[in-house]
């Protein structure tokens, strides 16, 4: 509502400074809560002086704090409730003309955000399962056969058969002297299938030792993950 304070106005009907009704009514020192739209007469509550009106700024903040949580997985969580404090505010406080704007970005940014976390939980969804892949590989079983020495680097060769009852995935850790240690894929094992690996290692020592030392299932996206 505008600044009138410096207009002098005699009792009666003038344009509505809100903006939301036809007429207001002034009684010569306030503005008061009696308007008319289209003939209509009835009450409406006279809005705050400029300055202690509500904005829309909260709306907007939530609304872009939702945009930036909520494609980050676990977070995203978050982002749900910014997102819909972000609508919800916008659409208490669009109602007010000083509002309007930020209230109407901060309802935008918070649907996007909303959308924006969906996507990021189906992310933690995907996380998560392929950790729990990862740290659960499923019955098996593994045999080292051979830990020899071959043109000039050690070799450890062997296999590993799926006892589940689906195609399973393997990473294996094999340990050199029981000190060095790497790993290697064994992708894509049918169930009661049996598929063999090999493991090289720049060493030579007599008498070297191999051992399987772990074995777990993909790594999470393919990512490399220290032994």
């Amino acid at each position: 509502m505008q600044d009138d304070r410096s207009v002098a106005y005699t009792a009666g009907w003038y344009p509505d400074p809100t903006g939301v009704h036809e007429l207001r009514y002034h009684n010569g020192h306030a503005w008061t809560g009696d308007v008319s739209t289209d003939g209509v007469r009835h009450v409406s509550p006279v809005p705050a002086a400029p300055g202690s009106q509500p904005t829309g700024t909260v709306a907007l903040v939530l609304g872009i704090v939702s945009l930036g949580l909520g494609w980050i997985p676990f977070l995203s969580i978050v982002a749900f409730g910014t997102a819909i404090a972000a609508v919800v505010i916008g659409l208490r406080r669009r109602r007010f003309p000083s509002a309007r704007g930020a209230s109407n970005a901060g309802i935008v940014t918070g649907l996007a955000g909303f959308v924006f976390a969906i996507g990021g939980t189906w992310l933690a969804f995907l996380i998560v399962d392929a950790v729990a892949q990862y740290d659960d590989p499923g019955p098996y079983a593994v045999e080292l056969v051979e830990c020899a020495e071959v043109d000039g680097v050690t070799r450890a060769s062997g296999s590993i058969s799926n006892l589940d009852d689906g195609t399973r995935s393997y990473t294996v850790e094999v340990t050199f002297d029981g000190e060095r240690t790497d790993t290697v894929e064994v992708a894509d094992v049918g169930p009661g299938d049996t598929a063999s690996f090999v493991v090289e290692q720049d060493l030579r020592f007599d008498d070297l030792e191999c051992e399987v030392t772990s074995v777990k299932g993909p790594r999470p996206f393919g990512l490399q993950i220290d032994p």
